[in-house]
C-alpha cells in the first residue's frame, strides 16, 4: 500500500505533460514529503530495494529541484604525481595568487607552490629550509594574498612575502616584521588581509587567534614593509574565536564558525544570518566548513562548503538570504576530498567558477547547471611536471601533459 501511494503521488507531480514542480511546487512539495515517507514505510515492510530505490531517486531528484540544488560537473586542472617510492602529496590550503595563479601548501615536501596551469607546471616558490635575510623558513602553516604579494605564514609564526618577479615562477622571498607575531603561540587558526590603498599596495593584516579571543588587526608600515604598529582587537568585545576554521574578507569579514556562516561589520556580528535551506527531509543539517567570495563589498554570493552533505551553498551577501546549493552530478563524492577553495567571479552575467583543492589535484567547477544522468562530462586531468629546484630529493617526478 505504501508502494502504490508512492507511485501514485509521483504521477502527480511529474509525468506526460505534467511538471508540478514548475507549476505548483507547493502541492509538489506536499506530494514528494508524503512520497518520501510512504517509501520509507516499504522499506521497513522489507519491499526488495530494487524497487525502492529507483522511486526513491526520482523522488530525491524532484525534492531537489524544489530546492534549488544545481548539478555541476567538475574537471580536473592539474594533479601533483609523486616519485616511485616517495610519499603521497598531501595538499592542504589553496589561494587564487597576485597574479590570478593558483598557490597550494603541500605538508609532505612542506613547500608552496605556484600552479603554472598554462605551461602546466608547478613551482616551489617557498620551502622549509630556505634562507632568507638570515632567518630560515620553518614549514608553511598559512597563505593569504594582500595586493600583489603573497603571503605566508610558518609555524614559527615568521610571516614571509613573495613577490613575482616574472610571469614563470621566479620571484623574490622577504621576511615580513609583524609587531607581536612570537606571542602568537601555535593556536592560530586563519589570517586573511583587506586592501586598504590599492594605489600604494597597502593592506591590513589580520589574524585568528584564540590564546587572546581575538581577531587581531595590524596596520600597515607606510612604505608596506611590514606591521610595525602593535595589533588592535578587532572584534568588540573579546569572545571565543577558537572554533573559528576558515575567514574571507571584503570590508565585511565572513567566518566559519563551528559549522556556521557568520559575517561581521566593524568587529561586532551585526545581526546577519543565513537563510534556510529548506531541504531538511533530505539533508536534515546544512554546515559551512570553508568560506569563499569574490567581488565587492555586498555585492553578489558568499559560498561556503557543507562537507557533511557534499554541497557548496550560495547566500546574498547583502542579507544573507538563501540562493542556491551546488552539488556534483550523477552523484559523484570527489567533494568528499574537498580541503580547499576559492571563487573566481564570473565577467558579466557569466557564472562564477569554483577552483577547489584534493588532497593531490586543483580542480575547478563552473556554477551552472549540467544534465544529472549520467551524461556529465568526464574529468579532464591536466598533469604536468613539478619543479624540484626548491624541493626536497625523491618528493615529486615530472608527468606527462594531457594532451
Amino acid at each position: 500500500a505504501a508502494l502504490e501511494l508512492a507511485t501514485s503521488d509521483l504521477a502527480l507531480v511529474s509525468g506526460p505533460g505534467i511538471d508540478l514542480v514548475e507549476s505548483d511546487p507547493e502541492e509538489a512539495l506536499r506530494l514528494l514529503t508524503e512520497a518520501h515517507g510512504e517509501l520509507k514505510k516499504a522499506e521497513a515492510a522489507r519491499v526488495s530495494s530494487r524497487v525502492v530505490a529507483p522511486l526513491r531517486a526520482e523522488v530525491v531528484t524532484l525534492l531537489d529541484r524544489l530546492y534549488g540544488v544545481v548539478p555541476v560537473a567538475t574537471t580536473e586542472l592539474f594533479r601533483f604525481t609523486p616519485e616511485e617510492g616517495a610519499a603521497p602529496f598531501d595538499l592542504t590550503a589553496i589561494i587564487r595568487g597576485p597574479d590570478d595563479a593558483p598557490y597550494v601548501i603541500d605538508a609532505t615536501t612542506q613547500s608552496v607552490y605556484r600552479i603554472d596551469l598554462a605551461r602546466v607546471k608547478a613551482n616551489a616558490v617557498v620551502r622549509l629550509g630556505r634562507k632568507a635575510g638570515g632567518t630560515t623558513v620553518s614549514e608553511p602553516r598559512f597563505i593569504a594574498v594582500g595586493g600583489r604579494d603573497l603571503l605566508v605564514l610558518d609555524v614559527k609564526n615568521v610571516l614571509w612575502r613573495w613577490r613575482a618577479s616574472d610571469d614563470a615562477g621566479k620571484g623574490t622571498l622577504t621576511k615580513v616584521n609583524v609587531n607581536g607575531a612570537t606571542q602568537w603561540g601555535d593556536d592560530i587558526t586563519a589570517i586573511g588581509t583587506y586592501l586598504r590603498n590599492a594605489d600604494r599596495g597597502l593592506y591590513n593584516l589580520y589574524v585568528i587567534d584564540p590564546s587572546e579571543q581575538q581577531i587581531r588587526a595590524y596596520p600597515p608600515a607606510s612604505d608596506g614593509s611590514g606591521f610595525p604598529a602593535t595589533s588592535s582587537g578587532w572584534l568588540a568585545p573579546a569572545r571565543p574565536v577558537a572554533e573559528m576554521s576558515s575567514m574571507y574578507i571584503d570590508g565585511d569579514i565572513f567566518v566559519s564558525e563551528d559549522g556556521v556562516l557568520e559575517r561581521f561589520t566593524s568587529g561586532k556580528a551585526d545581526g546577519w544570518e543565513v537563510g534556510d535551506v529548506g531541504d531538511q527531509l533530505l539533508r536534515p543539517t546544512a554546515g559551512a566548513d570553508l568560506v569563499a567570495g569574490a567581488g565587492d563589498r555586498r555585492k553578489g554570493p558568499i559560498y561556503a562548503f557543507d562537507r557533511g552533505n557534499a554541497r557548496v551553498l550560495a547566500f546574498a551577501k547583502e542579507s544573507g538570504q538563501y540562493v542556491a546549493q551546488y552539488r556534483l552530478a550523477d552523484r559523484a563524492a570527489d567533494w568528499e576530498d574537498l580541503v580547499g577553495m576559492y571563487v573566481v567571479p564570473g565577467i558579466d552575467d557569466l557564472p562564477d567558477t569554483l577552483v577547489w583543492l584534493s588532497r593531490d589535484a586543483i580542480h575547478q567547477v563552473t556554477l551552472v547547471a549540467v544534465p544529472d544522468d549520467g551524461s556529465a562530462p568526464d574529468p579532464t586531468p591536466s598533469s604536468g611536471p613539478v619543479s624540484s629546484d626548491d624541493v626536497a630529493p625523491g618528493a615529486s617526478v615530472d608527468a606527462s601533459p594531457a594532451p
